[in-house]
């Protein structure tokens, strides 16, 4: 699981550089939870707003921060859900997953990572902007679901809406 938390990072890392309503996938009930996630995280327009300005106002401080807050721009909702201690029915868990990644493909998504290995599962989709006037290359959003099932029990799922550019991608990498 160290290392699907580590792609999970990343993923989350690389997706919070910029965001559009287009990208905004919905989750919904994740079967077989009755009780709330262990994280949830939703950040819409205005905390994100919020965060934006306190990096700007950090980057006074340091490259790093400066690089951080230039890739914030334009982020518009961040959520993140994760779920410990699965004793769910992983059929259904796993049926949910299959599920979401078929809607995702029908709506035009692309899967740019799946790992299946040792109960372990990652599946990353991000969706090209086709937006008119959009910068060529750019993503509308990053969806990234990650079940453990294997001995970690946990799920993670994490949604970003918006227009994230490859350059601004590189700058996050880079900090």
């Amino acid at each position: 699981m160290k290392r699907t938390a580590l792609i999970c990072g990343a993923a989350l890392l690389a997706a919070t550089a910029t965001a559009n309503a287009q990208g905004y996938f919905e989750f919904g009930e994740i079967p077989g939870f009755k009780g709330e996630p262990t994280v949830q995280i939703d950040l819409g327009p205005a905390m994100l707003a919020f965060v934006n300005g306190a990096a700007q106002g950090a980057a006074i401080a340091s490259p790093e921060a400066a690089a951080a807050a230039h890739a914030l721009d334009g982020v518009t909702n961040v959520r993140v859900r994760v779920y410990e201690n699965i004793t769910a029915d992983t059929v259904a868990l796993q049926k949910f997953v299959d599920d979401s990644s078929a809607a995702l493909d029908r709506a035009g998504w692309e899967r740019v990572v799946r790992v299946n290995e040792d109960g372990e599962q990652v599946h990353i989709f991000m969706k090209p902007n086709t937006a008119a006037g959009a910068v060529p290359g750019s993503i509308s959003g990053i969806t990234v679901m990650v079940t453990d099932t294997g001995g970690g029990d946990e799920a993670v799922f994490i949604n970003v809406a918006g227009t994230v550019l490859p350059q601004q991608l590189g700058q996050i990498s880079g900090a």
